[in-house]
């Protein structure tokens, strides 16, 4: 699905315009008669506040539950991956409700709430900004990321391939008889690349931008899943 172009930052001149945009990750699952809210919730975000880069990661420990006479849903967008993540989070010294549990929002990569609370959420977001700025220039299916800033502590930048929007009918489980809306679904979560102090740009190419259902952002984060360090969806 994608192709990295090159591997380390180049001393280029940084185009385009860079933001410091916040970022939301929502854990959530199908199977999960509590996550709709949240779904919504995330939603919202992406409508209201363009600014914060929201993405949407189904775990699977739900996919093996079952709910008496409904049965088990195993959600079609559920990754281990996703659930490894969210546990990686659960063993830092994350800020707010801890835990490993859906749903729940991890803001910045330091705090955690559960994914329904609007105003912590909100009060979260405007707490401790990313440090460095970035933008992702999409043109047809080459990404061109450019970052600026210094930080000190190792950090990779990472490419979220998403679905921009999906509808699935749930026909058994928790959530049997429903039609679930999900936003942003994290499909690919990959490192593009290490990140270097002071900045410069990068290129990817994400062969699935041509489907028009398809986004991506683009975001770096200290390693070991610690504190986002800047984000930006993928403008095209």
């Amino acid at each position: 699905m994608l192709r990295i172009l090159s591997l380390f930052f180049t001393s280029a001149m940084i185009p385009g315009l860079l933001s410091a945009a916040p970022m939301v990750e929502l854990f959530t699952s199908q199977g999960c008669y509590s996550c709709p809210p949240a779904d919504e919730h995330l939603a919202e975000l992406i409508d209201k506040n363009p600014e914060v880069v929201a993405l949407e990661f189904h775990v699977d420990y739900w996919d093996d539950l079952n709910y008496g006479a409904a049965g088990v849903w195993k959600d079609p967008f559920s990754d281990a991956a996703y659930t490894k993540r969210q546990r990686q989070y659960n063993q830092q010294e994350l800020k707010g409700k801890r835990g490993v549990y859906t749903p729940q929002m991890v803001v910045n990569g330091v705090t955690a709430q559960v994914g329904t609370r609007r105003s912590a959420v909100k009060k979260a977001l405007n707490v401790l900004p990313p440090p460095l700025a970035l933008s992702a220039q999409a043109e047809g299916s080459t990404v061109t990321v450019s970052i600026s800033g210094n930080h000190e502590a190792k950090a990779l930048v990472w490419l979220a391939v998403f679905d921009i929007k999906q509808s699935t009918e749930v026909l058994r489980g928790e959530n049997h008889g429903k039609q679930m809306i999900n936003h942003h679904v994290v499909r690919e979560l990959t490192p593009i690349a290490d990140w270097r102090n002071g900045g410069g740009t990068t290129s990817v190419e994400v062969a699935a931008l041509e489907n028009s259902n398809v986004g991506c952002a683009i975001f770096v984060q200290e390693r070991d899943v610690g504190r986002i360090l800047a984000a930006d969806y993928c403008s095209r």
